[in-house]
């Protein structure tokens, strides 16, 4: 239970007195109706009125307040992400407001509610006043009551050594939990000795819930998973446009569609709820606060950053997981330990590739191209960072251009002048070809190329040529010789009249991978990727390792076996 009930009173008194013996503007009288919409529990209305207040440049008295019940509205909606920025904010702006230990109280509360208990501690531990004490110890109370995990318990009780409250949290966990050690029996009667904890401490109703039922018993004896898909369908265009501007949200979605067959001839029941978002935050907070929506157990999506962060606020209070399907941004998964990324972060791929090419081209020396995109130019800041943490220098860094003659004058390298081997980020598919080409002339035809597999036109170039030296980066790897891509294309042309892009094949094993896990391992999931890899088997692409970050850390890096492109470690 929150500490606010007495800071409310006050302080929404305090703001009305004053509010009331000035002359009154849209700005008192839209954060008098939020006060009273926070009373009655309508929480997004109250943070629809303060969000202006909250950014306005006018002074007053009720400013920081409306930053305050701004932050307490978004924490009782579970949008912890929100609630913690404003309060940021407000701290920021206003150091010496008298009420800093409420803020501190709350940032304590979101963060711990947010599953970032360290942090949370730490922002609790800066208050001194002796008012708050039992409203702290009750908060660390109810939510150490709801770790479950015994080695987190334990990694917390070493961070904090004086903490009472922890002690008895993990005494009581290890006491109650029958799979507990000797050891840990040693650990608990140790800590019990120390603190000098009593029955009484252990035993308390509101210092230890009863733990005997988990948290989650409702969430996983329902019998159906929930999906909720947050896509860029735009259907406001479908009806006009002759080429959906966003045909690949509609590819993944039909890939989803043939899993959710899949899975349920294996007696798992996916229900798919598809939302229209796009990069509308308006809109995204009108899904988020859907009752629908918030009993989701798998998120997929959103793809933009506007959108992302209100879902992300979501997830951050939920016991959902939040998959990006596309992303490789490794900044996403920062936000909560259950978001995840579908593909490996830009800086995980040009590390593999970097320690590839450690190996397997001679010299300390590479010549670094890319093309125009932000991506392109991503991964070859982060190649090359990579290279000199390996030791390698960098001879040039181009950003380039797909035309011959504009390379011929531009590209540096020659025989004397000759790199360990050459890296390429493009997205344009034809300036993979032209580099080559370009190489060709100046007698460079053996110098080792590892590229992106979008640098080149895969349907039109023929790379067999450049076999010997040439190495692709392609996260989506299709293996097209499998039989269960075949079986798939089947599939998928009988239902929708045309053959599956890349986005169908990461649909179907996605949702396949993650609704299995949960399905298997309920709220144990996440450690359950922790632990193993599943790489190829049944799945159309590559497969899945989350063992050890949030990101799919399957990079294949495709060298020519005299057949067919293949990876590297097969």
């Amino acid at each position: 239970m929150l500490r606010i009930s007495f800071f409310l009173f006050f302080a929404w008194s305090f703001c009305l007195a004053e509010v009331y013996g000035q002359s009154g503007s849209a700005a008192e009288s839209r954060y008098k109706a939020a006060i009273q919409d926070y009373k009655q529990g309508r929480y997004a209305a109250a943070m629809e009125k303060l969000a202006p207040i909250t950014k306005a440049a006018e002074p007053g008295s009720y400013v920081p307040f409306a930053h305050y019940y701004y932050s307490l509205s978004a924490y009782q909606l579970k949008r912890y992400r929100e609630s913690r920025q404003t309060l940021l904010q407000l701290q920021s702006k206003y150091p010496g407001w008298r009420n800093m230990n409420d803020v501190n109280y709350l940032l304590g509360a979101v963060a711990v509610g947010s599953g970032q208990y360290r942090e949370g501690l730490d922002y609790l531990s800066r208050i001194k006043e002796s008012s708050f004490s039992k409203d702290i110890q009750a908060l660390k109370q109810s939510s150490l009551a709801g770790i479950t995990d015994l080695a987190q318990l334990k990694e917390l009780q070493k961070a904090y050594p004086d903490d009472k409250d922890i002690a008895i949290a993990l005494i009581v966990f290890i006491e109650n939990t029958p799979r507990s050690s000797a050891t840990d029996f040693q650990l608990a009667e140790q800590l019990q000795k120390n603190f000098k904890i009593s029955k009484k401490d252990k035993g308390s109703e509101s210092a230890v819930p009863n733990r005997s039922t988990p948290r989650s018993d409702t969430k996983w004896t329902k019998g159906y998973l929930n999906v909720a898909v947050l896509l860029p369908f735009r259907l406001d265009e479908a009806a006009t446009a002759k080429r959906r501007s966003n045909q690949f949200a509609f590819d993944y979605y039909m890939g989803l569609k043939l899993a959710k067959e899949q899975l349920a001839t294996e007696g798992i029941s996916v229900n798919l709820w598809a939302y229209d978002v796009t990069n509308d935050e308006a809109a995204m907070r009108s899904v988020s606060d859907n009752k629908n929506f918030r009993q989701s157990d798998l998120v997929i999506g959103p793809l933009y950053p506007a959108t992302l962060e209100v879902a992300a606020d979501f997830v951050a209070g939920s016991q959902a997981i939040m998959l990006n399907p596309l992303s490789t941004d490794g900044n996403i998964i920062n936000a909560s330990s259950n978001i995840y990324l579908g593909h490996p972060s830009i800086s995980y791929q040009t590390k593999r590739a970097a320690e590839w090419m450690k190996s397997a081209a001679p010299g300390p020396l590479t010549a670094i191209y890319y093309g125009s995109t932000t991506k392109d130019s991503s991964m070859a800041a982060a190649y090359a960072a990579e290279w000199e943490r390996l030791g390698g220098k960098v001879s040039q860094m181009l950003r380039i251009q797909p035309d011959r003659e504009w390379l011929d004058t531009r590209v540096t390298i020659t025989e004397q002048s000759r790199p360990g081997h050459v890296a390429l980020f493009s997205s344009d598919g034809v300036s993979g070809a032209a580099i080559i080409e370009v190489l060709n002339g100046r007698k460079l035809n053996t110098l080792q190329v590892i590229a992106t597999a979008t640098s080149f036109n895969l349907q039109q170039s023929r790379l067999s040529r450049y076999a010997s030296r040439l190495f692709l980066i392609e996260a989506d790897y299709v293996d097209r010789e499998k039989e269960s891509i075949r079986a798939f294309q089947r599939n998928y042309y009988n239902l929708a009249k045309t053959f599956p892009s890349v986005y169908s094949y990461q649909g179907y094993d996605q949702l396949l991978f993650f609704a299995r896990m949960m399905n298997t391992y309920r709220d144990k999931a996440a450690d359950a990727l922790r632990k193993q890899k599943y790489e190829n088997g049944e799945f159309l692409l590559s497969g899945f390792n989350y063992t050890k970050a949030n990101e799919n850390q399957i990079t294949p890096i495709l060298r020519f076996n005299g057949s067919k492109w293949a990876p590297v470690d097969k």
